[in-house]
């Protein structure tokens, strides 16, 4: 991990940002790191997430500083079953899949999810939000963005419609619908956008980085015994490969700076100049990153029960001291 050798108060120009994964009920392993940075005083100035990520970017930005991750704790942990997110449609599903008539082309509905959203306290964002969710005529990621300075953000309402679409796994939840076309889990493309939020005009230096599943995805000798845990199985191993592309482009970054930096240090960088490589090297900077992760799979992508997200969160929290025991001076 790359050290931090000044303090937020000593920088004030520094911005701080993190970048938060898909992984469903894994949520609570998110809200604890984000506890913990709370606890540190640590001051966020920008926040992406996809699928469950997304939801920890809408409490971030919509409830404060002091208020959105407890808002996020205290609903997480007020969840006693699955149907607490999101309810059974199965009759609905079956009926749209053999007739074609109505909209139910998921298992489960999002409605139940969504009125827990609508609860979120504040009208206008205390900090810069994105969430991703992907168009399925196109086949294009989009994202919408929510902002404290209003001609760089959309609505609440439009938000969080966004925020609903990125958490529609496909087939196991209903999709979000505009005009003719579907919206679904941005996860299905980028189930960490971590390129795009390097990409960021905030120009972010310090990056937390929280991953829901560990890396590589560990073996496991559980039989699948349905379309449900085959799904969270198969979605697993696709969200490993995304993560490790995401973090290497990172760390490559990084270490490419490192590079340049040395041949300047020798004179020799004036063979690069006018190169691909000194084009594409202009416009980065040097982040430091700090990556949280589980070294176990914390639970099933629908497996929300209370006991599940209270040993993720506290798992979280645990893996947050370790990394931010000496922050910001190690």
């Amino acid at each position: 991990m790359e050290k931090i050798k000044e303090a937020r108060a000593d920088t004030p120009g520094k911005k701080i940002g993190v970048c938060i994964s898909g992984g469903g009920a894994k949520i609570g392993f998110a809200v604890g790191v984000l506890e913990v940075m709370l606890d540190k005083g640590i001051e966020i100035d920008l926040a992406y997430g996809i699928s469950a990520g997304s939801l920890c970017t809408a409490g971030l930005c919509y409830g404060g500083p002091d208020c959105g991750v407890p808002f996020l704790s205290d609903t997480l942990l007020g969840i006693r079953k699955r149907s607490n997110v999101f309810k059974k449609q199965w009759f609905w599903a079956l009926l749209t899949l053999w007739t074609g008539w109505g909209k139910a082309d998921g298992w489960f509905e999002m409605d139940t999810m969504r009125r827990k959203l609508n609860t979120l306290p504040l009208d206008k964002p205390t900090m810069r939000g994105v969430v991703g969710y992907v168009k399925l005529k196109s086949g294009e990621i989009e994202y919408k963005s929510c902002d404290p300075n209003p001609q760089q953000s959309v609505s609440k309402q439009d938000f969080l419609d966004a925020v609903q679409a990125s958490c529609s796994i496909p087939a196991a939840m209903q999709s979000q619908r505009y005009g003719t076309d579907n919206y679904v889990d941005g996860g299905v493309i980028d189930v960490l956008p971590l390129r795009r939020f390097l990409q960021d005009p905030l120009q972010v230096t310090e990056v937390h980085v929280i991953c829901l599943s560990p890396l590589p995805t560990p073996p496991t000798d559980k039989t699948f015994k349905n379309i449900l845990q085959v799904g969270e199985r198969s979605l697993d191993l696709m969200v490993d490969t995304a993560f490790k592309n995401d973090l290497e482009y990172a760390k490559r970054i990084n270490n490419l700076l490192d590079d340049y930096q040395r041949l300047a240090g020798s004179g020799l960088h004036t063979l690069l100049a006018g190169s691909a490589l000194h084009k594409w090297l202009a416009d980065k900077r040097k982040i430091d990153f700090f990556i949280y992760e589980p070294k176990d799979i914390i639970c099933d992508t629908f497996d929300f029960q209370t006991k599940t997200i209270q040993a993720g969160i506290e798992y979280g929290q645990k893996v947050a001291r370790e990394i931010l025991a000496h922050y910001p001076n190690h």
